[in-house]
């Protein structure tokens, strides 16, 4: 089975909180971003058959673009959704409690973030979706980044201390490919076929 994922551009963010479920529209260089990644995806021949998405506005303005240039309609998705950060999300990193960034800064992908998830729930969920779908396709999904850090991990074989969730561009875009194992759940590989607009780092 062969997986294209494209991560969304820029969001707008002006008073950069922390944001998973928050639906932020994209930023003004949307347009910018948008054509280089679909061009460099199309240069490389794709034929997916399915265009899944995130519900997330910042997703479905990309799934909008992608879909116009390769004429597959909009699949959409709650499982292809960001992390939920609980009682993060809207908060400047700043602003979180001391003892719950400790907790998380000891278990990036494990730990919980209150009225949350974590990390091993994306890669559960995303997990679910993914061997639901037949061996034989070709597929796209537009989606963020703690989701394809999930693919990366979980199928991929990347472990828990390289932390990618943090180092992504908007707009990366890969290219996944993945057979069944013994227990009936893809592995596989991945390449990064477009690099776009890099994110500010984590405090980590």
């Amino acid at each position: 089975m062969i997986l294209w994922t494209f991560r969304h551009t820029k969001p707008y963010n002006p008073k950069d909180v922390c944001y998973g479920r928050l639906d932020f529209d994209v930023s003004p260089t949307f347009p910018e971003e948008s054509r280089q990644a679909i061009e460099d995806y199309l240069k490389t021949g794709a034929k997916p058959t399915r265009l899944f998405s995130s519900p997330l506005l910042r997703c479905l303005r990309l799934a909008e673009a992608v879909s116009e240039a390769t004429g597959l309609a909009i699949d959409k998705k709650d499982a292809l959704m960001e992390i939920n950060f609980g009682t993060w999300e809207g908060q400047k990193l700043t602003a979180v409690p001391r003892a719950e960034m400790a907790g998380w800064m000891q278990d990036l992908r494990g730990f919980k973030f209150p009225q949350g998830e974590s990390f091993y729930d994306v890669d559960r969920r995303v997990e679910a979706f993914l061997d639901s779908l037949p061996d034989d396709g070709e597929f796209l999904w537009v989606t963020h980044a703690g989701v394809i850090a999930a693919l990366q991990h979980f199928a991929c074989g990347l472990p828990d201390e390289k932390f990618v969730e943090g180092e992504f561009s908007y707009t990366m875009v890969n290219r996944f490919e993945f057979t069944r194992n013994a227990e009936g759940h893809y592995r596989g590989r991945f390449i990064k076929i477009h690099d776009g607009i890099q994110m500010p780092p984590l405090p980590l």
